[in-house]
């Protein structure tokens, strides 16, 4: 009944949300498709994790950066967590970060679930929802794929497998990028950070 209520909770405050994703059609495997940011700039996120180490997207530049927004009462979050851990520890190698911003919740809650379900994330939180606002989440479990750059590509409402189909592959071609750009000639470098990204390519 519990994780009823949570999912049930997580719909609710989508559907509550002007100009938020539609909730996942039953049958389609249980996830939106990505969808192409077009919002402009990437909005602020800043703040400490629950250890009090700052965390910042400016200073995650030169790796992909996926965002993704959770709550504990949120049924599906819990799969999406474990999931976004799995990924993380796969991706060690490469230029690739995790952070997770929990909405609207305090570090005592956070920290109680986050041992419940033996998790090891980053966790920004969200108390006021600020965050949340300015980012556009309507709905929970809610990622944003950052390329390299700090530019905001994509958003995905709803769990999905990060390592397969096609969050698996806009993430592979982001990362592509990034290692393509570390590569690169300082002077190419610079070029490529000041290139607009593909639009039509999450």
């Amino acid at each position: 009944m519990t994780g009823a209520v949570g999912a049930l909770a997580a719909l609710a405050l989508a559907a509550a949300s002007p100009g938020a994703p539609a909730p996942p059609a039953a049958g389609d495997g249980g996830a939106a498709p990505l969808r192409p940011w077009t919002r402009g700039d990437t909005p602020p996120l800043a703040g400490a994790d629950l250890a009090g180490r700052p965390v910042s997207l400016e200073a995650l530049r030169g790796r992909v950066v996926l965002v993704a927004f959770w709550a504990s009462w949120c049924e599906p979050c819990e799969a999406e967590l474990e999931e976004l851990a799995r990924l993380r520890a796969a991706l060690a190698a490469r230029p690739f970060a995790l952070v997770t911003v929990n909405f609207g919740e305090g570090p005592a809650r956070v920290e109680q679930f986050l041992a419940a379900h033996r998790l090891e994330l980053p966790v920004v939180l969200d108390r006021d929802q600020r965050v949340a606002k300015a980012w556009g989440v309507g709905g929970v479990p809610m990622a944003f794929l950052v390329d390299a750059g700090g530019q905001v590509r994509a958003s995905a409402f709803g769990e999905r497998d990060w390592r397969a189909g096609e969050p698996g592959a806009a993430l592979e071609r982001l990362l592509g990028e990034a290692e393509r750009a570390a590569r690169a000639p300082r002077g190419e470098r610079r070029a490529e950070a000041g290139r607009p990204p593909a639009r039509s390519q999450p």
